[in-house]
């Protein structure tokens, strides 16, 4: 654009010298003050027309710096964005792991608890099995003493009434033979208490040789009990 403008003024110039020579030196300072003036116009526009281009120039640079100064800007908020994320991703991460760890801390708190738990019931099972094996053992000693004693009881009344039977029998077998009927009499009477006994004995160890079954508390009794020996629970 300026070097046309350049050829046109040049042009210009070009033919108002030539129409120059042709006039009168009367008319030529007339026509010379004219072309000088329109060379004066052509001169301030192309003037004009140099300052535009300076003045875009000038815009055109303002406006690299104002966008240099924008990317600026916008790469610092770009940065500042990135470091938030990262930071808030970082709190989140931290949180996350805070969480886990408390998570894994309850875990292992209750399975620290119930393995206590667990291991004092075993604890309190075994002690009670251990008590309650003590208690059977012991009370199956007492009962087999017991039962001893009342059998040599039994053992030593029935000998001493047989000795006793035996002595009478013999005793009465020197009386007079009036006494005979009477000593007959008592030995049937003594064999028949004898039979009784002994079938009163069968029986009560046939009984004894059957147990039954707390139902309420599960010991074993002899059948002969009414209530339990352990608990006192009614057996009928």
């Amino acid at each position: 654009m300026n070097e046309s403008n350049n050829e046109e003024d040049t042009k210009t110039a070009s033919e108002n010298s030539k129409e120059l020579e042709k006039e009168t030196e009367g008319t030529l300072k007339a026509k010379l003050k004219g072309k000088l003036r329109g060379s004066k116009q052509s001169l301030g526009k192309f003037a004009t027309k140099v300052k535009e281009k300076v003045g875009d120039s000038k815009e055109k640079a303002k406006i690299a710096m104002e966008q240099r100064k924008e990317k600026k800007e916008i790469e610092r908020a770009e940065k500042e964005d990135r470091e938030k994320i990262e930071r808030k991703v970082k709190e989140l991460a931290e949180w996350e792991a805070k969480k886990k760890a408390e998570r894994e801390a309850k875990k292992e708190a209750k399975e620290k608890a119930e393995r206590e738990t667990k291991e004092k019931a075993e604890r309190e099972a075994k002690k009670k099995a251990e008590r309650d094996a003590r208690e059977k053992a012991e009370r199956e000693a007492k009962e087999k003493v017991e039962r001893e004693a009342k059998e040599k009881a039994e053992r030593e009344a029935k000998e001493k009434a047989e000795r006793e039977a035996k002595e009478k029998v013999e005793r009465e077998a020197r009386e007079k033979a009036e006494r005979e009927a009477r000593e007959k009499e008592a030995r049937d009477v003594a064999e028949k208490m004898a039979k009784f006994r002994a079938e009163k004995e069968a029986e009560i160890q046939l009984k004894k040789s059957r147990k039954i079954i707390c139902p309420m508390c599960g010991a074993m009794n002899d059948s002969t009990r009414t209530k339990c020996n352990l608990c006192h629970s009614s057996l009928i």
